[in-house]
């Protein structure tokens, strides 16, 4: 195929290595709002080099950088060459592999723009993590501790729940057990929890929300459930909570820089450590997107080098 030739804000970037996560499996079963129909190409967050650039991208040819593909018109980052847009491409911090760096952004910005930015987690708080295993909620876990909060995670199997409390889980929960509620009880005094990172929705979200504290925090992530978070508006009112979406394309400069200064010095100080727990070659994806499906946990990574 012919080299993508990037428009105006556009660089093409020859990747390095790409994220696999949920958004890249509902691409393919159809079900992901960026993508409303076919052609599908997933990959949507990349780590790589600017190779070609347009008119007003903000780096130079030759920076290593991360940022989302353009997998919105088909040409995704599971490729040796794709598009970046300038909003979204960053040079790749410090102490970063490719492996580390592909899916950066979709966890640990993410995390930070909800906990910091929407949520203003404060020390000694108690943070619920909905999905403390995946990418995101693992993410969510060392953020959170990294900010002085105690942190319970969700979790459904042993394993799961292992790789939670290995990222800095203080207590872990099962929601789908008939204690979970008085177990998070006991564990706050009785206060309830200040901020729910949700990345599951469904039945899960609906549970969490039986646990808040007044004045508590709901941040919407994401629904690997299939399924978004129901608010009951009347809920809501009464018990004092505001419920938060986060999505990093809705923030400016000045938070984007803000940070990214931030997580660097968590990674400088070693308070937080991306986990990547799987890396396939490329002509792997098939079964690496079927691994994604069965649940995997933390960040998988497709290399194209």
């Amino acid at each position: 195929m012919e080299l993508p030739e990037p428009g105006p804000g556009e660089a093409r970037v020859r990747v390095l290595a790409a994220s696999l996560a949920l958004p890249d499996l509902m691409m393919v079963h159809g079900d992901y709002p960026f993508v409303p129909e076919p052609p599908v190409a997933p990959g949507q967050e990349v780590v790589g080099i600017v190779d070609a650039a347009g008119d007003e991208f903000p780096l130079p040819v030759g920076t290593r950088i991360v940022g989302n593909a353009r997998a919105d018109i088909a040409i995704g980052g599971f490729a040796e060459y794709t598009l970046v847009p300038g909003w979204s491409a960053m040079p790749v911090i410090d102490g970063l592999t490719d492996e580390q760096a592909a899916g950066f952004p979709g966890s640990f910005h993410v995390a930070h723009i909800g906990l910091e930015h929407r949520a203003h987690l404060q020390k000694g708080e108690t943070l619920l993590v909905l999905g403390g295993a995946g990418r995101t909620g693992s993410a969510a876990i060392q953020i959170g501790k990294a900010m002085g909060a105690t942190v319970i995670a969700t979790a459904r199997s042993d394993a799961k729940a292992r790789f939670s409390r290995e990222q800095g889980a203080d207590y872990i929960v099962d929601l789908g057990a008939t204690n979970a509620i008085d177990e998070i009880e006991r564990i706050t005094g009785g206060r309830g929890v200040d901020v729910v990172y949700d990345t599951v929705g469904g039945a899960a979200a609906t549970e969490a929300a039986k646990t808040l504290a007044r004045g508590a925090r709901f941040l919407i992530v994401g629904f690997a459930s299939g399924e978004p978070a129901h608010v009951d508006v009347h809920e809501l009112l009464m018990r004092d909570y505001s419920v938060i979406g986060v999505l990093s394309t809705f923030r400016d400069d000045e938070e984007k820089n803000a940070t990214v200064d931030a997580l660097a010095a968590m990674l400088a100080e070693k308070r937080i450590t991306p986990p990547v727990t799987a890396v396939y070659a490329f002509e792997q994806v098939p079964e690496a997107l079927a691994e994604r499906a069965a649940g995997a946990t933390g960040q998988t990574v497709i290399t194209l080098q």
